[in-house]
């Protein structure tokens, strides 16, 4: 999966678009000192977004916006149990 484009709205929220999805923009906003998916504008010529994608997709914004430190605290990650999406 790779970033394609992106594009800055209002109020601190960024638009990407994936090569796995060229036609639904994914919607990312601030929370705290990383980005979290706000909404997937799917498109039904694309295929559907899983939840693996989604947390692929929050860890390859936050990376690419050099935040990933911060996402990584997050409290998500502080269980066992949980694996960091590849």
């Amino acid at each position: 999966m790779k970033i394609i484009h992106y594009s800055y709205k209002k109020r601190g929220r960024i638009e990407f678009w994936f090569d796995q999805w060229p036609n639904s923009p994914v919607v990312f906003t601030p929370i705290k000192d990383y980005y979290f998916i706000r909404v997937v504008k799917w498109n039904q010529l694309d295929p559907l977004v899983t939840r693996i994608d989604l947390g692929e997709m929050e860890l390859m914004v936050n990376k690419y916006l050099g935040r990933e430190q911060h996402y990584l605290q997050r409290k998500y990650f502080h269980n066992d149990q949980l694996k960091l999406p590849k």
